[in-house]
């Protein structure tokens, strides 16, 4: 009787292990659909040689899942903001199967900006960490919902609102940043959610400047 009971502890503290290990085992990557091969040599057409030989030399390789054009980093020409699908880089698996990433330009070239590492520094001001875009992988390829270079002011987009207490995190015209675009980036597939940033010259990176996270 005695070894039975040991018998089954072993098992249960065995099988409490297994079960431990899958919950913290990151998923097997999504594979892209031809839909997605399509898209990303259309968006790949927006892109300069330099822009390109820029992104290659971090993500060999890489594929667009999504582009936004615009003035970000006050500088006069249209920079971007990219979706890119690298998954073998893909730790933690969170923020890294699709990859949140800035093209900035400044006298030197295009500078690659890797947005969620860049936010990770806002951690303590955000209302909800991690900043997670919310996306899909599905029979008809990638979605993943942003709201592309909006003025400084957001009382334009009825999706955007300060009505339930929310308010940006600093004042954009303080910072000498009321002309930088900005970008919002959906962060749940039931509420009306968002997380917008602007890129700061002064800090060489993307911040976090207004966060909507309730249930509405």
């Amino acid at each position: 009787m005695k070894n039975n009971w040991l018998t089954y502890f072993l098992l249960f503290i065995i099988f409490g292990f297994a079960v431990s290990n899958a919950r913290t085992e990151d998923p097997a990557p999504h594979t892209l659909t031809s839909t997605d091969q399509v898209n990303h040599l259309n968006l790949l057409k927006q892109l300069s040689p330099d822009q390109v030989k820029a992104l290659s030399g971090i993500y060999p390789d890489f594929r667009i899942l999504k582009l936004c054009s615009g003035r970000f980093g006050g500088a006069d020409r249209d920079e971007l903001v990219l979706g890119i699908w690298k998954p073998q880089d893909s730790k933690p698996w969170w923020k890294r199967e699709v990859h949140r990433v800035g093209l900035i330009w400044n006298p030197s070239g295009w500078e690659v900006h890797i947005i969620d590492d860049e936010l990770e520094k806002d951690e303590e001001k955000s209302l909800a960490f991690p900043m997670k875009w919310q996306y899909a992988f599905n029979a008809n390829g990638f979605s993943g919902e942003i709201k592309c270079g909006l003025d400084s002011g957001i009382e334009g987009d009825p999706n955007l609102t300060y009505d339930l207490g929310d308010k940006p995190f600093f004042d954009l015209k303080e910072k000498g940043l009321s002309n930088h675009k900005l970008v919002c980036f959906a962060t749940d597939d039931v509420y009306n959610n968002w997380d917008c940033i602007v890129y700061s010259p002064k800090e060489g990176r993307f911040r976090l400047w207004f966060q909507q996270a309730h249930a509405d």
